[in-house]
C-alpha cells in the first residue's frame, strides 16, 4: 500500500474567528527555522525505519496558510521528500492557499517545484461575510488568485466555501455558488460552519453580537447545493466534497479509507495502519525538540479492534459510495460488529442510511445528521 505525507504549515496572517486549527501569526525568523525542522524530522523518521522508505503517492501541505511560506521553503521540503522517500511518478502534491497571499512568481514557483494541486480558501463571495469571520482577503482577490494560478501555477485548483456564516442568506449563498462555478475549479469543498466553544466567533454569537442563519435553512441550502452542483458537473463524492470526474482529492481519500499517512510539523497526525500519533501543537516547542534531536510526538496509541471498527464505519460512511459490508466483515476484528450492523439497520428504518444489497451508505438526511450517526462509532483516539 502506498503512503501519503502531510506537512503542517502553522503560520497565518491572522486567526479567523471560527478557526480551531493549530496556527500562529507569521514570524519570518521562526518560519525559517520551522521548514528546516520539518526536513530534519523527516530525516530522523526515515533513519529510524528498519524497512525501505515508503512509496509516496500524495503529499499535502495544510495549515495554517501554507501559501504564506516563501516558495523556496516549499521547494526545500519537497526536495527532502524526493531524497528520503520513493515518490510515485503520478504523485499528487497539494497545497492550501489563501487569496491575497499569492503572486505570479509564487504560482510559477509552485508549478516548477512539483506542486500540481492547489486548494484555495475562498470561503464566501460576499465581502461582508468574509469580514464577519475575520478573513483578511476580499472577493476580488479570489478571482485574482484563480487567474494567477491559471496562468502560471498548477492547473488542478479546488475552491472552498463555508455554509452557515453570520449574516448569510439564501441569496448570498447561491450567489457564492454561482460565482464559484463561473471560475470553473476542478474541485469544490462545502464546509458547514462548526464552532468550538473557545473560538472568538462562538463567543460573539453567544453574546448576541453576531447571528447565524437558522439551522433548518442551512440544512435546506445544503441539500439544494448537492443538486445545484451535480447539474453543473460537480458530483458529490464525500459529505463536504464535490468535483469534476476524476478530480477527487486523492490525499483526503486516504483518511476516509484508513490508508497510511505520515504527518510532519507541529500538530501533524500520523497513521501507519496499526497506530496513530500526533506531534506537539506548540510551534516553538516543536522546533526546539527537533533541533535538539528529540521526538516531537505528543502522544501515540495502538488502534485496537474496537477503535478499528469504529474508524472503518464513521470514516467510510462519509463517502458517497458508502461501505461494502462484506469487506467490513472480513476486515473487522471486533465482536461488536453484529451490534453495529443492527444499529445501522435501525438507522435505515428512520431514513438515516440505506442498504443496497451488501452496501450501506448515508441518505441525504443522514448526511445532515451525520454527527449523530457517527457518534455511534466514535472511539477514544479521536479525543486526543
Amino acid at each position: 500500500m502506498t503512503t501519503g505525507l502531510y506537512v503542517h504549515i502553522p503560520f497565518c496572517r491572522s486567526k479567523c474567528g471560527y478557526c480551531s486549527f493549530a496556527s500562529i501569526p507569521w514570524k519570518e525568523a521562526l518560519a525559517e527555522r520551522y521548514w528546516r525542522a520539518v526536513v530534519r524530522e523527516m530525516e530522523i523518521a526515515v533513519a529510524g525505519q528498519e524497512r525501505a522508505p515508503e512509496t509516496v503517492d500524495t503529499i499535502f501541505f495544510g495549515g495554517g496558510t501554507p501559501s504564506l511560506l516563501p516558495a523556496g521553503h516549499i521547494a526545500g521540503i519537497l526536495d527532502a521528500c524526493r531524497r528520503l522517500f520513493r515518490l510515485d511518478p503520478d504523485c499528487e502534491i497539494s497545497l492550501e492557499a489563501n487569496p491575497g497571499t499569492l503572486t505570479n512568481e509564487k504560482a510559477q514557483a509552485y508549478r516548477s517545484c512539483g506542486v500540481n494541486r492547489i486548494s484555495l480558501g475562498g470561503q464566501s463571495f460576499a465581502d461582508e461575510e468574509l469580514t464577519a469571520i475575520g478573513r483578511v482577503h476580499t472577493v476580488r482577490q479570489i478571482a485574482e488568485s484563480m487567474a494567477m494560478l491559471r496562468s502560471r501555477g498548477p492547473e488542478n485548483i479546488g475552491l472552498d466555501l463555508i455554509l452557515g456564516l453570520p449574516g448569510q442568506t439564501e441569496h448570498s449563498w447561491f450567489d457564492s455558488l454561482d460565482k464559484t462555478v463561473a471560475l470553473a475549479p476542478a474541485h469544490i469543498s462545502i464546509y458547514m460552519l462548526e464552532l468550538e466553544a473557545e473560538s472568538p466567533l462562538y463567543q460573539s454569537v453567544a453574546a448576541g453580537r453576531q447571528t447565524l442563519p437558522e439551522e433548518d435553512s442551512v440544512a435546506g441550502w445544503y441539500l439544494q447545493t448537492i443538486d445545484f452542483l451535480d447539474a453543473r458537473g460537480y458530483g458529490q463524492y464525500e459529505i463536504s466534497n464535490f468535483c469534476r470526474s476524476g478530480c477527487e482529492c486523492r490525499h483526503n481519500l486516504k483518511y476516509w479509507l484508513r490508508q497510511p499517512v505520515l504527518g510532519f510539523g507541529a500538530a501533524a497526525h500520523s497513521f501507519d495502519g496499526g497506530s496513530r500519533s500526533a506531534n506537539v501543537a506548540d510551534v516553538a516547542r516543536y522546533v526546539r525538540a527537533v533541533e535538539n534531536g528529540m521526538s516531537p510526538v505528543a502522544w501515540s496509541s495502538v488502534v485496537d479492534a474496537e477503535a478499528e471498527m469504529g474508524e472503518m464505519l464513521y470514516l467510510g460512511l462519509r463517502l458517497n459510495r458508502g461501505l461494502d459490508w462484506e469487506a467490513v466483515r472480513r476486515a473487522c476484528r471486533s465482536d461488536r460488529l453484529v451490534d453495529c450492523e443492527s444499529a445501522l439497520k435501525e438507522m435505515a428504518g428512520i431514513g438515516l442510511v440505506e442498504w443496497q444489497g451488501n452496501r450501506v451508505r448515508l441518505t441525504r438526511r443522514g448526511m445532515l445528521l451525520s454527527n449523530e450517526v457517527f457518534q455511534q462509532f466514535v472511539q477514544p483516539w479521536a479525543d486526543h
